[in-house]
C-alpha cells in the first residue's frame, strides 16, 4: 500500500504548500478566497482581465507583495503584482489556465485547490460545538439484543462510522471551551467576562453540549457497549454472516482474509469505545479549568475596577467638603491640591503643528472669452472645463451612485429608470458620464448614438434636465 507522501506528492507539488508558509501567504490565501467568490458555483470559470481586478484589490490591502527569492520580475505596479499572484497560483496547481482555441484566457480552480481551501475555512471559522447523540446511538445500538441479527456487517459499520463522528464531536467540544478560555483570560472588563461565561459559553457548551453530555452517563454506557462488543466478538455464527457479507460485497475473495477484515473492523469498534471515557474526561477537565480561570478573572477585575472606584470617590468627597455649593467651573485650584506631575507641557512639532487659519480669499476678475476666438480656443476651453470636472467629480463618486442604485452583475438600466431628483443626482450622473471609459469603474455605459449613429438620440427630460438617453450596466 503506498503511503500518503507518496499518493499526495504524485498529485501536487511541494509548492502547492508552499505559498501558503513564505512571506505573501496573506495575500496568497485572501487572492483565492476572492477568485473562488468571484467565480462561484459555475463552470464558466474567470477571465484573466476580471482575474487581475480581482486580485489588484488584495494586494493594495495588503500593501503589495513582499520580496520573494523567486522573483526577478518588475514588481512596481500592483496590476504586475497582480499578475505575478496569478501566475504563481497557475504554476503551483492551485489554478488551471488551459488554452483554448478562440485563444482567450479563463482561469478555472483545481480540485485539489477547492479542497484545501474549503479546509482552510472551516479551520479559520470552526463551526459551534455540537452533540448530535451519535455516541449514545452506538451504544444503544451495541445494548439492542435485535442489533446484528439480520444485516451485522451493516451494522458494525454503522456504529464505527457514529463513533468516528461522536469523537469527532467531543474533540470539537473541547477545542471550543479551550477556545472560549483563552478569550477568558483576555477579558478587559467585567461585562466582557460575564457576557462569556453566562452567554456565549452557558448557550453554545453548557446547555447543548456539556449538560446533554452529562445526561447520556456515557461512561456507564459506553462499559455496557463493550460487554457486548465482546459477546458479538465471541459469537461465530454472527462473525460467518459477516464474512459472507463481506464476500458478497467483493470486499474480499478470499474467506481467511474476509474473517480478518471483520475482526480488524471490531477492533477498531474497541478502541474507538475505549477513546471516549478519557476524552469525555478531558472536557470535564477543561470546563472546571473555564470556570475557574473565569472566576479569577472576574475577582481580579472587580478588585482593580473596585480600587480605582475608591480612589476616584476620594477625590470627589474632598472636593465636597471644602467646595460644598459651589461649581467645578468655578473652583480654582487650592492649595492643598498636589502639584501636577507634568514636568514640562510642550507641542510636538513645534507650532508649526497647530492647523493653521484659513486666509480670506479675494475673488478675481473673470477674463471675457474674446468675440475673435478660433475653434482652437473653444476646444481648449471645453477641455480645461473637462479636466477640472473631472478633479471634482470623481471615480469614487461615480461607483457610489452606481452602488446606491443595486445593480446585479450585468443588469442594465435606462436613464428613466434612474433616480435623479436633484442637483446632486445630476451631479452624480455627471460623474458616471465622464469616467465611463475608466478601469476604475464597475460599470458599463451604452449609449443609442453608439449602435446607430445616422438616428438622432431620442431625449429624456430628468430634475429638469434634456439629456441624451443611455443605458447604465454593471459589470459582470
Amino acid at each position: 500500500m503506498p503511503s500518503l507522501s507518496t499518493g499526495l506528492y504524485s498529485e501536487v507539488t511541494p509548492d502547492f504548500f508552499r505559498i501558503l508558509s513564505g512571506p505573501n501567504a496573506r495575500i496568497y490565501t485572501d487572492a483565492l478566497e476572492a477568485l473562488d467568490i468571484e467565480m462561484g458555483e459555475g463552470a464558466a470559470g474567470l477571465s484573466r482581465l476580471e482575474a487581475v481586478e480581482v486580485v489588484t484589490q488584495i494586494t493594495e490591502r495588503h500593501a503589495g507583495l513582499a520580496e520573494e527569492d523567486t522573483s526577478k520580475e518588475d514588481l512596481q505596479s500592483p496590476r504586475s503584482q497582480a499578475n505575478f499572484v496569478l501566475n504563481r497560483l497557475v504554476q503551483t496547481g492551485w489554478l488551471s489556465e488551459p488554452a483554448r482555441p478562440d485563444y482567450q484566457r479563463v482561469l478555472y480552480f483545481e480540485r485539489q485547490g477547492e479542497m484545501v481551501l474549503d479546509a482552510l475555512r472551516r479551520i479559520a471559522a470552526p463551526e459551534a460545538a455540537s452533540f448530535t447523540d451519535k455516541l449514545w446511538s452506538v451504544c444503544a445500538s451495541l445494548g439492542n439484543p435485535d442489533t446484528f441479527a439480520d444485516q451485522p456487517w451493516s451494522d458494525l459499520e454503522t456504529c464505527v462510522l457514529n463513533a468516528r463522528m461522536g469523537l469527532q464531536e467531543l474533540r470539537g467540544m473541547q477545542k471550543s471551551v479551550e477556545r472560549m478560555t483563552k478569550r477568558q483570560i483576555a477579558a478587559r472588563t467585567l461585562r466582557e467576562n460575564l457576557t462569556i461565561l453566562y452567554d456565549e459559553f452557558s448557550e453554545a457548551i453548557g446547555h447543548s453540549c456539556y449538560r446533554e453530555l452529562v445526561r447520556l452517563r456515557l461512561p456507564v454506557r459506553v462499559r455496557q457497549a463493550r460487554l457486548r462488543l465482546e459477546q458479538i466478538e465471541s459469537d461465530m455464527a454472527v462473525l460467518e454472516r459477516m464474512q459472507r457479507e463481506v464476500l458478497r460485497r467483493r470486499t474480499s475473495d478470499d474467506p481467511a482474509q474476509a474473517m480478518s477484515i471483520v475482526r480488524l473492523r471490531l477492533n477498531e469498534l474497541f478502541q474507538l469505545l475505549e477513546a471516549i471515557e478519557p476524552q469525555a474526561e478531558q472536557i470535564d477537565q477543561r470546563a472546571a479549568d473555564f470556570a475557574r480561570r473565569s472566576f479569577a478573572r472576574f475577582r481580579y477585575l472587580q478588585e482593580v475596577g473596585g480600587a480605582r472606584r475608591e480612589q476616584i470617590q476620594r477625590v470627589f468627597e474632598l472636593v465636597n467638603q471644602q467646595f460644598a455649593g459651589e461649581r467645578v467651573s468655578e473652583i480654582e485650584r487650592p492649595g492643598a491640591f498636589p502639584d501636577l506631575a507634568v514636568g514640562e507641557a510642550g507641542l510636538i512639532g513645534g507650532l508649526e503643528s497647530l492647523t493653521l487659519p484659513r486666509k480670506a480669499r479675494v475673488a478675481g476678475e473673470g477674463e471675457p472669452i474674446p468675440e475673435d476666438s478660433d475653434p482652437r480656443d473653444r476646444e481648449s476651453c471645453l477641455l480645461e472645463m473637462e479636466a477640472n470636472l473631472r478633479d471634482s467629480l470623481t471615480a469614487l463618486r461615480a461607483n457610489a451612485f452606481v452602488e446606491r442604485l443595486e445593480l446585479g452583475k450585468g443588469e442594465r438600466r435606462g436613464l428613466a429608470e434612474l433616480p435623479l431628483r436633484t442637483d446632486d443626482d445630476v451631479a452624480d450622473l455627471m460623474a458616471v458620464l465622464l469616467h465611463a471609459s475608466s478601469d476604475d469603474v464597475v460599470y458599463r455605459v451604452e449609449t443609442a448614438r453608439e449602435k446607430k449613429p445616422e438616428v438622432e438620440a431620442p431625449v429624456v427630460v430628468k430634475a429638469g434636465y434634456a439629456i441624451e438617453d443611455f443605458h447604465l450596466q454593471r459589470r459582470s
